[in-house]
This record gives structure tokens, sequence and C-alpha cells, in this order.
């Protein structure tokens, strides 16, 4: 017969888990690999990432989105501050020379904001954040690109939406999320709509995937040789691990179904190697992330108010 796990069990299980909290945080900053979005699906593929310059202390730059217009490349991102536990979507412009202007703030909303995916409906630029803690999805307008924004239009109202992602296929809108409050990492939901501002229908089969290998969306779909890919993060054994890319096998207003094609794990031969969830096509280049795990003291601040607080207190309290 297994024994319980007793109070000093559990004491050592937390302290255990709360010194990789309270030492070891998730450092991320935004490259550029030097391949188009499909060679991914190759494997064993090593390509070069150019990153951009390290964020300031205390910061953190993910989920990157971009355009190209001409010969300018702008790139949106989630611009993450520890000390506010809040994101807001800033930019960055490519120089002539493979350099960067300074991040700018494009949007900034009174919840954590990321995953400023990006999509061109009508002849304007749409940018639709992750501001999940506001309890809707939301499609914002570009009145001066990358600078200025306006709220178009609620897509999904009353819905905690994680990294939402649209793709167009067979005529019709698909939107990909999933749900802050209720399976973030593993429950994957869909809608879908003749347009980008609306009205958008839940699919009947809604989580029409539940897998925290390859639910919650990390990036640009695209088309290859006639099939329809969609990148997934692979949060099994931790956040931001690795990407599977999905080949999407069906999907109706009634069926969905997709297998894993390849899987991308991180760049291990530079200073983000220990994570990456999000592949972002711009032109025949792929816009990355990568992680780093090293010491920051407002997290590790906010750990300990959290741990001594509350959890701590509830570890000490069960039978």
């Amino acid at each position: 017969m297994m024994r319980r796990p007793g109070t000093l069990d559990r004491m050592r299980n937390f302290l255990s888990e709360e010194y990789g909290r309270t030492f070891r945080h998730d450092h991320w900053n935004v490259g550029i690999a030097e391949v188009p979005i499909q060679a991914f699906l190759e494997p064993d593929l090593a390509p070069a990432v150019h990153w951009l310059p390290p964020p300031p202390p205390g910061k953190f730059h993910a989920d990157p989105f971009g355009l190209t217009t001409g010969d300018s490349t702008t790139i949106l991102f989630e611009e993450y501050d520890f000390r506010t536990d809040r994101g807001v979507i800033s930019w960055v412009r490519e120089t002539s020379e493979g350099g960067f202007s300074r991040p700018r703030v494009a949007i900034e909303l009174p919840v954590h904001a990321a995953y400023p995916f990006l999509i061109e409906s009508a002849g304007s630029v749409y940018c639709i954040p992750d501001a999940a803690r506001s309890r809707e999805v939301s499609a914002w307008r570009a009145l001066e690109f990358p600078r200025r924004w306006t709220k178009a239009a609620t897509l999904l109202p009353d819905v905690a939406g994680l990294d939402s992602t649209v793709v167009e296929h067979d005529g019709m809108l698909w939107l990909f999320c999933t749900d802050l409050e209720d399976g973030g990492f593993s429950k994957l939901r869909l809608w879908y709509s003749r347009s980008l501002l609306g009205p958008w229908r839940a699919h009947p089969a809604n989580p029409v995937k539940t897998d925290p290998r390859s639910a919650r969306p990390a990036g640009t779909p695209f088309r290859w040789k006639g099939e329809l890919y969609r990148p997934a993060q692979d949060c099994s054994w931790t956040y931001g691990g690795s990407v599977t890319i999905n080949r999407v096998v069906r999907l109706t207003t009634t069926e969905f179904r997709e297998e894993p094609a390849a899987t991308v794990g991180p760049f291990g031969d530079g200073p983000y190697a220990h994570g990456v969830h999000t592949l972002s096509a711009i032109g025949d280049r792929t816009l990355v992330d990568g992680k780093r795990l090293a010491f920051n003291r407002s997290e590790m601040a906010r750990h300990l108010r959290e741990s001594v607080g509350d959890r701590w207190p509830r570890i000490l309290a069960r039978p």
C-alpha cells in the first residue's frame, strides 16, 4: 500500500518547487530566423537566428508578429514588465543595416496584453492582442501603423481567449484560441465567421481538441504543398518548452481534426536555449522567440508574496 504523503513530504516538495519559482525565471527575447516558416517542417532544422537587442533589466520580449511594407519590416510583440506583472504591445522597425529601432508602445490596455496577432482585411491592418484578463477577444484597427490604433470590434465577448489566431480556409475565417478560465494550455476552441469583425459562431465540437502538447496557438498558420498547418505550443513539461506544428486534416463547421507534423525545439546554440513558443511568418523569414532561465529580483519578490501569503498556509493545512 502506498503511503500518503505527510506534512514533512509536502513541505519538502513545496520548498523544491518554490526554489525553482524563486530563483529561475523565464526571460524571453524575439529573433528572426533566416528561413521561411515551412522550413520548420524539416527534421533537425537548425536555422540562424538574428536576435533583437536584449530587453532592459526587469523586462522580456515575446510573441512576435510582423509586416513588411516595401523595404520596411515592423515587428509587434509583447513587452512584459516583471515589476507590474503586465505586458503591453510594443513595436520595433528593422533598419536597412539589419539593426532595430528602440521599442515603442503600440497598444496599452488596462489589463495584461500579449500575442499581437496581425491580420490584413479590407485594406486595413488589424491586431488581435491576447487580453484574456478582460474576458473578451477584440480586434484593433491601425489608424497609423504601427503607432496609432482604435478598437474596431469585440469578436468574442465573455471569452478569456489566450493567443487568438485567425486563418482563412475554404472561404471562411476561423479563430483558434484557448481559454484562461478553462484549460489555458490544453483545450483548443474554435469559432468561424464570414467577416473578421463578425459575427462569430462557436464550433459545436468545442473544445475541438484537448492536448497540452499541441493545443494552444503558437503563431501564424500557413499553407505548404496544398496542406494547412497550425503551430501550437507544447506545454506538457514546461511553459513554452517547444512548438508542435500540426497538419490540419479536417476543418468544417461541424468537424475538426489535426495531427502533429513536426516539432520545433529551442534554439540550443544561442543565448535563448531553454524554450520557444512562437513561429510567425514574415515573407521568406520567420519571427521566433526564445527563452533563457535566469534570476529576476522582481519576480522573486512576487513569488515569495504569493507563496507565503497563500500557498504555504494551504500546504500546511492539508490533512
